[in-house]
């Protein structure tokens, strides 16, 4: 598959955020991306894959690890890791999610489920996903905002169905 960058501006995701107001959802996709709505809630595929790979993205570099080492440690190709964390569209082999489940020490299936391989069961998973991604951003290191919104999906993510 050819690697596809997309990137929003924070601007983006902040207009989005304001037009939600107080709803449960947010962000959604640009004007121009289909994507498949899932069962009972207006967050897609898209959205949900966004939110993956940007915590595999933040995962890594609150670690202070570059894709590389992510990947050596996952047992995975180093571009493999970097169009899950860039590519929305990118639908990864159920096995690579499974081994970074266990180097994040979590387990697989919301990770599964965010990355769009199994039916979604958790309505309020991927609505934490859709406003984690939307708060964070691609940046060196993580601010205190990021790390909040890190830590809160990472307990959203460990959380039992």
């Amino acid at each position: 598959m050819k690697n596809m960058k997309l990137d929003y501006p924070k601007k983006w995701y902040e207009n989005r955020i304001a037009l939600e107001g107080d709803a449960e959802i947010g962000a959604g996709t640009p004007p121009g991306i289909q994507a498949k709505t899932l069962a009972k809630s207006n967050v897609t595929r898209i959205d949900t894959r966004i939110a993956f790979g940007t915590f595999v993205a933040l995962w890594r570099r609150n670690r202070g690890w570059d894709a590389a080492k992510l990947a050596e440690t996952a047992e995975l190709d180093t571009e493999e890791i970097l169009e899950i964390e860039r590519d929305p569209h990118c639908e990864p082999e159920p096995d690579a999610v499974y081994k970074l489940a266990r180097v994040f020490g979590l387990s697989p299936k919301p990770l599964l489920e965010l990355a769009g391989l199994i039916e979604p069961t958790t309505p309020r998973l991927r609505e934490e996903a859709v406003r984690f991604a939307a708060r964070s951003e691609s940046v060196a290191a993580l601010n205190d905002r990021e790390r909040e919104a890190f830590e809160a999906f990472v307990s959203a993510i460990s959380e039992p169905a």
